[in-house]
């Protein structure tokens, strides 16, 4: 696995890259999250696919970007312009949180995307946000530009269900919380709070991507409950909970992650039907 630059119109992009052949699968984390998120997948899924991982700016070791350019939008528009400067023309997406959702929103612009796969973030629109997102369970703290040693770690311990919680865990969630421009969570706040962002539903459904969500069904920021293929009708979306899971599937549940996620780009590649756990 390479740590390598590119320098994008938004400044200069950090990402990781496994450097071997066959399917290309791009990996995107989080708000307050970092490309290195996805270590078990490079270790795991690393042989059957080339991963490329990248650093959001603002965050990891990638440039910061004016606050204002911190939203779904302004990293949609990050992708396209990697996408595009790397020359991928046929591709997977596996998005996590805020990465879930940029994907979506660039999705129109990314006409080699083969699939998509959501961990944490179902996608939703104004008529569905109340109802697929529980209130923010750190009182805020997701959208709070600093944070002290003790909301770092109340932060890091939300992100996952507690019967994964690990002290090695927890050190790394905290070390990319910690690395994040503070920027980023104020400003995605503010953003989203002015509903600037896109119809995912709508955006799905026209696209025709095949969509995969997995979905933790002890994640404190979403009603897993209300996440079903019925609720994001017409689009294309399949739908796996996953129990004792919080919102990091791909760090709490490695293993079983990854096996889903290999069985649905598998099978985007075969031309056959994705068959699930």
């Amino acid at each position: 696995m390479k740590s390598l630059f590119i320098q994008l119109p938004q400044g200069r992009l950090h990402y990781l890259d496994n450097r071997r052949s066959g399917p290309v699968v791009i990996l995107l984390h989080g708000n307050s999250s970092a490309a290195a998120a996805f270590t078990e997948q490079f270790a795991e899924l690393g042989e059957h696919y080339r991963l490329l991982a990248v650093d959001w700016p603002g965050h990891g070791q990638s440039d910061a970007l004016p606050p204002a350019d911190y939203s779904f939008s302004g990293y949609a528009d990050v992708l396209v312009a990697f996408v595009r400067q790397m020359q991928l023309h046929d591709f997977a997406l596996v998005g996590h949180s805020l990465g879930g959702h940029a994907a979506i929103e660039a999705l129109p612009r990314l006409t080699g995307a083969r699939g998509l796969i959501l961990l944490g973030a179902p996608p939703f629109n104004s008529q569905l946000a109340a109802q697929l997102f529980h209130p923010e369970p750190t009182g805020g703290l997701v959208f709070q530009a600093a944070l002290d040693n003790p909301q770092v770690t109340r932060l890091a311990k939300a992100f996952i269900s507690q019967g994964n919680s690990t002290e090695h865990l927890l050190a790394t969630l905290a070390h990319f919380i910690r690395a994040t421009d503070p920027n980023v969570r104020s400003a995605l706040g503010a953003s989203l709070a002015t509903g600037a962002f896109a119809d995912e539903v709508a955006l799905l459904a026209t696209s025709g991507v095949p969509t995969l969500l997995l979905q933790g069904q002890n994640d404190a920021f979403i009603n897993a409950s209300s996440c079903t293929p019925q609720v994001f009708s017409p689009a294309p979306v399949q739908v796996v909970q996953l129990s004792d899971c919080g919102h990091c599937p791909h760090s709490e549940i490695p293993h079983l992650c990854n096996d889903l996620m290999h069985n649905f780009i598998s099978a985007l590649y075969e031309n056959s039907p994705c068959k699930l756990l």
